[in-house]
C-alpha cells in the first residue's frame, strides 16, 4: 500500500465486480476508504443479455477491500434512485467522513444485439443507468 490515499474516501457505483471492484482495490490499495454501491439485481427490460452482480458479489468486494485493511461501507442502491444514493453516501459518511473520490462506474449494455433493435424500455434503462445515474452518482456525493 502506497498511502497516497490515506484519509481519503471514495465513492464507487457498479462496484461489486469487473471495473468497480478493480477500482475500489486500487483506491483502497493506496489507502482509502471505500463507499461502495451497486444495483445487485436484474434490470428487467436487459434480462437475457447478461447477468447482473448479485449481493453475494458486493459482499465479495467488502471482503476483500478487508483483506486490504482498508474499511469499506457497501450498500445495494440503484444509480437510478437519486434519494438511494443519497442514503448510501450519508451512511459512509457518518462511518467514514467526507467523500474526497468519485467514481461513477456503474453501466449497463446490451451485448450481442443491434442498438437500434433493442426495446424502447431497455434504451430507456441504459440510459437511465448509463447517463443519468453518472449525475446521480456526482449529486449525491457532492453535497
Amino acid at each position: 500500500m502506497s498511502g497516497r490515499l490515506d484519509g481519503k474516501v471514495a465513492f464507487i457505483t457498479g462496484a461489486a465486480r469487473g471495473q468497480g471492484r478493480s477500482h475500489a482495490l486500487r483506491l483502497a490499495r493506496d489507502g482509502a476508504d471505500i463507499i461502495a454501491v451497486d444495483l445487485c439485481e436484474q434490470v428487467d427490460s436487459l434480462e437475457g443479455f447478461y447477468g447482473l452482480p448479485g449481493t453475494d458479489e458486493l459482499d465479495e468486494t467488502v471482503r476483500q477491500v478487508e483483506a486490504l485493511d482498508r474499511r469499506i461501507v457497501a450498500r445495494q442502491a440503484d444509480v437510478r434512485d437519486l434519494a438511494a444514493l443519497k442514503a448510501a453516501v450519508a451512511d459512509g459518511v457518518a462511518e467514514l467522513g467526507g467523500v474526497d473520490i468519485i467514481v461513477a462506474n456503474a453501466g449497463i449494455f446490451t451485448f450481442g444485439q443491434e442498438t437500434h433493435k433493442i426495446e424502447q424500455q431497455s434504451w430507456n434503462d441504459i440510459q437511465d443507468i448509463n447517463l443519468t445515474g453518472v449525475w446521480h452518482t456526482y449529486a449525491a456525493a457532492a453535497e
